[in-house]
Formats: C-alpha cells, structure tokens, sequence
C-alpha cells in the first residue's frame, strides 16, 4: 500500500514541479554522459514531501551541492530509484554527517527520524544503474 501512495505522490510532484526541474538539472548537472534528466532524489522544505514545497535533484557519481532554497532546509526525502543509491551530507563537499537513501526509500520527517539532519544537508552523491 505505502508503494502505491508513494508513486501516486511523486507523480503529483513530478507533475507540480515541471517548471522547477529544469532549473535544478542545469545547475546540479545530470548524469555522466550529459543526459541532465536523471532524476534519483525528491527533496522538500517540509515534512511528509508537502507538494508545493519538493523539487528533484540528480546526476550519478558526482558530489553534487543542493541550491536554494533546499541547501540547509531539507525537512524531508524520497530515493526515486530503486537501483541508485543516493547518501545526502551535511557539508558542501558530501562530507560529515549523512543518511543514505535507496530502494524508493521515503524519509518523511528528518525531525523525527534523524533530527541532527533536520535543516542542515547541503550535498548529495548518487551511484548505482539508472
């Protein structure tokens, strides 16, 4: 059942966060190979991925730093695939302090759960097979 919500949810997101994508791939880079479109992450300013607060991060192995507004306000957190593992760090330079997210894992609520992260990501670096 959470499955399904969660597809269901991240296609509104998707859906709701067109205009924003572009912006966020061009500046945070895509995957290796220049296809820019990759998306491995949904990132959001608010607990539970509240629409209207989301946007979608991407590129594979590459540190890669999250841009305003989400650099220092991630509250929660999505893995988009299931074979790319992504971990998101305290630090611009994917060091210090970090969570690991995969396998269409959701981080509802980083107060609750990883309350040290709650605000305070500002990189992320995604492996795997897209």
């Amino acid at each position: 059942m959470r499955s399904v919500a969660f597809a269901t949810l991240l296609a509104a997101i998707t859906t709701g966060l067109a205009a924003v994508t572009p912006q966020l791939s061009q500046r945070q880079g895509g995957s290796q190979g220049g296809g820019g479109g990759d998306v491995f992450l949904v990132v959001c300013t608010e607990p539970n991925l509240a629409s209207g607060t989301c946007s979608t991060a991407g590129g594979l192995n590459a540190c890669r730093t999250f841009i305003p507004p989400f650099n220092n306000s991630i509250e929660s957190l999505a893995s988009t695939v299931a074979s790319v593992a992504c971990a998101v760090y305290v630090n611009d330079d994917c060091t210090g302090d970090s969570l690991i997210v995969t396998n269409l894992e959701v981080v509802d609520n980083l107060a609750a759960s990883n309350p040290n992260l709650k605000d305070a990501l500002n990189s992320f670096q995604c492996i795997g097979t897209a």
